[in-house]
């Protein structure tokens, strides 16, 4: 007969219900409450890879998240910001040029959300229309780029 006071073992694998969807739009949402993002440079950004092999710029919402990648091969780097305005004009652009995806919110488990510097473009420009529908005022204090200056061509 079995003890029914017994403790369960826990399980040797961990299982979240990651919905990349939902960070997605949590990462939009923080973009543009803080007005900008953090990466990791040293002498150069720090690249990783998608599955496929193709080359993807590592973003993180905060810098937080970023100091938890500072290992490895990227034991040198340290977290830098890059604002919406400098994102949206110098670094989407080089990007889309260079063929490079976005890889946001890596963890060191290796999970992220990969998405086209593209459609991260379209998704920031329609999420900018929503703020500016609801709160104008918003764009008039703060170095947040108005979405009909957001140029996706």
């Amino acid at each position: 007969m079995r003890n029914p006071y017994q403790r369960k073992a826990a399980a040797k694998t961990q299982i979240t219900n990651f919905n990349p969807q939902a960070a997605y739009k949590q990462f939009l949402e923080a973009l543009v409450a803080q007005g900008g993002l953090t990466a990791l440079y040293q002498d150069g950004w720090a690249l990783c890879a998608t599955p496929t092999g193709q080359k993807a710029f590592a973003v993180w919402k905060n810098r937080s998240l970023a100091k938890l990648l500072i290992k490895d091969n990227w034991e040198n780097y340290q977290p830098e910001e890059i604002s919406l305005k400098d994102f949206i004009e110098k670094v989407i652009p080089f990007l889309r040029e260079q063929h490079t995806a976005l890889s946001l919110d890596l963890t060191p488990e290796g999970q992220n959300i990969l998405v086209a510097p593209e459609k991260l473009l379209l998704d920031l420009k329609k999420y900018l229309y929503q703020v500016y529908a609801q709160k104008p005022e918003i764009f008039q204090n703060r170095d947040i780029p108005q979405p009909r200056s957001i140029r996706i061509n």
